[in-house]
């Protein structure tokens, strides 16, 4: 596989990522008030910030999404992923670290930050 098949379909895996795990979520706390307790949380009193933050997920999963498609044209949106993502996985650190998460957040998390890390090698070495 070449180095443009490749990343295109980093992006591509990147947007099913995102678009899984937050339908996931999403159904999970509707029909499943336990969830949160297999979290480790108590489920908040409104699940609208929850499923805000959800659906933002599934959204960048549609740019990750348009950026497999061009690969060569939408840079900005790989800026916007590796930012959001490791600004996603230092919040669960943080809030892992002051004992409001489990590490069942975190680990979730690095799959962002691992993402993260593959979108900084494609805007360092793929050249147009």
């Amino acid at each position: 596989m070449d180095k443009k098949d490749y990343y295109k379909y980093m992006f591509i895996i990147g947007a099913f990522w995102n678009w899984i795990l937050s339908v996931s979520f999403i159904i999970l706390s509707i029909v499943d008030e336990t969830i949160f307790a297999t979290f480790g949380i108590t489920k908040p009193p409104t699940l609208f910030f929850l499923h805000a933050l959800l659906i933002l997920i599934f959204t960048f999963g549609i740019g990750y999404f348009i950026v497999g498609r061009d690969i060569n044209n939408n840079s900005g949106i790989v800026i916007l992923g590796i930012i959001s993502k490791l600004a996603y996985f230092g919040c669960n650190l943080i809030y892992l670290f002051i004992g409001d998460l489990t590490i069942v957040f975190v680990v979730l998390a690095f799959g962002d930050f691992v993402f993260a890390m593959l979108f900084i090698e494609f805007m360092l070495k793929y050249e147009q």
